[in-house]
C-alpha cells in the first residue's frame, strides 16, 4: 500500500536526470535513506517504478495522480497561516487562471511570506523539499490543485502535470 511520501520520492526521482544514490535522494528530501528505499519498493510493487534501470513508469504515475490521488490522500483547506503558496496560488497555475487574490492556499512553512488557507502537504518534508527544488515545487503544486481544486483547476492541473511527466 502506497504512503504519501512515496509520491514525493517518485516525483523527485522523475526530476533527476543524472545518477543518484539513496543517500543523496534522502538528503534532498529531508528523509532517511531507508525511507527512500522503502518508498521506491512500494512504488515498484504498485507498478509506478521499475528498480531495474531506475525508471519511473510515467504513464502509470500520471494515471494514478490524475484519477486516484485525491481519493487516496484527500485534504481540505484549513486555518489561515503563513507559508508557501500551493495549488492554484503558485506557478504554473497562478498565471493560467484568473482567481480571487484572497483565495490563497499555502503549506505552513516558517520561511513562507504569504498568508492563506493551510493545505496539508502530502508529507511533512514537502515544504522544505519544494523550497529547495523549483521543479519539484511545480509538480507538488499541481498535485495539490488536483487534491483541492475546483473542476476547471483540476483539468488544467492534470494537463500541466501530464505535460511535465512526459519530459
Amino acid at each position: 500500500m502506497l504512503k504519501p511520501q512515496d509520491i514525493v520520492v517518485l516525483l523527485k526521482v522523475h526530476n533527476l536526470k543524472t545518477d543518484w544514490t539513496y543517500g543523496n535522494l534522502a538528503q534532498s528530501l529531508g528523509l532517511s535513506a531507508s525511507e527512500v528505499h522503502s518508498a521506491l519498493k512500494r512504488c515498484e510493487t504498485s507498478g509506478l517504478y521499475l528498480n531495474e534501470g531506475r525508471k519511473v513508469q510515467k504513464q502509470a504515475l500520471a494515471e494514478f495522480l490524475v484519477y486516484g490521488l485525491k481519493y487516496v490522500f484527500p485534504t481540505e483547506p484549513g486555518a489561515i497561516v503563513r507559508g508557501l503558496p500551493t495549488a492554484h496560488s503558485a506557478e504554473p497555475l497562478k498565471s493560467l487562471l484568473m482567481l480571487n487574490p484572497d483565495d490563497v492556499y499555502v503549506w505552513a512553512f516558517p520561511y513562507g511570506e504569504i498568508r492563506g488557507q493551510a493545505i496539508e502537504p502530502l508529507y511533512r518534508c514537502v515544504p522544505k523539499a519544494a523550497f529547495n527544488d523549483p521543479k519539484l515545487y511545480e509538480l507538488l503544486c499541481l498535485i495539490d490543485a488536483l487534491r483541492v481544486g475546483r473542476v476547471r483547476e483540476q483539468k488544467i492541473a492534470a494537463q500541466e502535470l501530464i505535460k511535465r511527466l512526459k519530459s
